[in-house]
């Protein structure tokens, strides 16, 4: 990359300065949102004091305990993920690969099973065995990729099992997206509750429009926060993919050269999302408004309900395929520099490319976040119930049946609450680690990097390297120009 090419990405700079000023004003008036709601509105205090009154005296008492044990859990959550990710470093492959196969043979099995061996009716087979059999259709046609994904997703694994300081960032957004929310929802609150007495005489469209401009402001800190946290965990991942020492100090530093173009991705993508809960609010809203005139007329209040419903679902599927079109724009940003718009159309074009390969990675972190689900409510819930249950409920003199049986179902909850936490987290930086991975070596394979250092293991570097080459030969070499440049020709880092 040249310093003209650099010099256009530093441009956007000055936008990072803007956006620091948005998030500390929006965060003094959240706080200050919620002195007015909590200090100076008493009736709200007491509205919530009185709905949760003993459970509410009862943190008052315990506070210090109810700390100590949810970081006690939290640590041990964290423990569990990291042997759940050292696990699947090995077996990630088997378990891929295990899942969807044998999920399609199931289906197929299960089909021809009430075809054949039971007196079911002849349709419940055929709506069994049908869809069984496309499924395995596409599987088979697309099984060297599922294997090729399934080893590129053990191999993620791998790399956050080397980098485990890849949690940080994400732990680090954890915290502010919980600061986030709680003085963005006290903003939304007390900004409603206070509009129409500040814009009494202005339209009501002004209102919605300065509402639309407040969420936009706090879910905009949020993506862009998540983006950051992201983006140090894609330079850690390249260095780790490039044979490098990786750390989150050089990672800061790279990551400050592009720091505009992540936060007008950010502003991009938080755009369409805060659209998306605006109309949700209002069909809701709508909903509401009209089944009062159509109380009497349920086929019309039916119909609004369908209506709403659609189109709140194509917005939906509209924001899901923006997202698969920028699954590569961060990832881009970050590792060639390129800036926001040409990151976009860039990623658009591989993204298309590659759809198989990310229905896969995404279909990989599933099967890790039900895995992890599985083993956090077996040590967590289960757990907590029979502690709650059998010892702690006589500890605090709880003798009655019923009340037993709910406290313990909440120890359980709380148990399986700040357990499972840890183990969402450590999703997120094995999905980035597969969706950088996924770049360098599949996504963009005839980018000058066919001699770029790995450090996977050899086994996996053995068994990848057939499929891989099998694999390459179904994408179209001719297509694989960079958006708006020509195909750099020297390796890269």
């Amino acid at each position: 990359m040249t310093n003209t090419e650099e010099a256009k990405v530093r441009d956007f700079g000055l936008i990072f300065y803007v956006w620091f000023l948005v998030v500390t004003a929006a965060y003094a008036f959240g706080f200050y949102a919620i002195y007015q709601l909590l200090v100076q509105n008493t009736d709200l205090t007491s509205w919530v004091t009185g709905k949760i009154g003993v459970g509410y005296s009862f943190v008052q008492d315990y506070i210090w305990w109810i700390v100590l044990v949810a970081a006690v859990l939290f640590v041990i959550g964290i423990l569990i993920a990291y042997l759940e990710v050292w696990l699947m470093s090995y077996i990630g492959t088997e378990l891929v690969t295990g899942v969807i196969f044998g999920v399609t043979a199931l289906l197929i099995g299960a089909g021809i099973y009430v075809l054949v061996g039971t007196n079911m009716e002849f349709w419940i087979g055929l709506t069994i065995l049908i869809p069984g059999a496309l499924i395995g259709i596409i599987v088979l046609l697309l099984s060297r990729r599922i294997i090729l994904g399934a080893k590129l997703f053990e191999m993620s694994n791998e790399a956050v099992n080397e980098h485990k300081e890849t949690l940080f960032p994400v732990l680090i957004f954890a915290v502010i997206s919980i600061i986030t929310t709680v003085t963005g929802v006290a903003t939304a609150i007390y900004a409603g509750s206070n509009l129409d007495i500040v814009l009494e005489h202005t339209s009501r469209w002004v209102a919605y429009l300065v509402f639309f401009l407040i969420i936009f402001a706090y879910v905009t800190i949020h993506h862009t926060m998540l983006y950051f946290s992201d983006a140090i965990n894609i330079c850690i991942f390249k260095r780790w993919n490039n044979y490098k020492d990786a750390s989150i100090k050089y990672a800061l530093k790279e990551i400050w050269k592009v720091k505009g173009s992540i936060i007008l991705f950010g502003m991009f993508m938080a755009f369409f999302d805060t659209l998306i809960k605006i109309i949700q609010y209002f069909a809701a809203k709508k909903i509401k408004e009209t089944s009062m005139f159509f109380k009497f007329w349920k086929i019309a209040k039916k119909a609004l309900y369908i209506i709403f419903f659609i189109i709140i679902i194509v917005v939906k599927f509209l924001y899901a395929i923006l997202k698969f079109l920028n699954y590569y724009t961060l990832t881009i940003i970050v590792v060639e520099k390129q800036g926001f718009l040409r990151s976009m159309g860039r990623s658009s074009n591989l993204a298309v490319e590659s759809a198989a390969d990310i229905i896969i990675g995404k279909t990989g972190v599933s099967i890790a976040k039900g895995l992890f689900t599985m083993m956090t409510f077996g040590v967590f819930a289960v757990g907590g119930y029979f502690l709650g249950y059998y010892w702690l409920a006589g500890q605090f003199g709880i003798t009655d049946p019923t009340s037993v049986l709910i406290f313990s179902l909440a120890i359980a909850a709380t148990c399986f609450f700040f357990g499972y936490l840890p183990t969402t987290a450590i999703l997120r930086p094995i999905s980035t680690a597969y969706k950088t991975i996924l770049f360098f070596y599949i996504a963009d394979p005839f980018r000058g990097h066919a001699d770029r250092k790995t450090r996977i293991s050899g086994d996996i570097e053995e068994s990848i390297s057939k499929v891989k080459e099998r694999v390459i030969e179904t994408y179209n070499k001719e297509d694989r120009a960079t958006y708006g440049e020509k195909p750099e020709s020297t390796p890269s880092e």
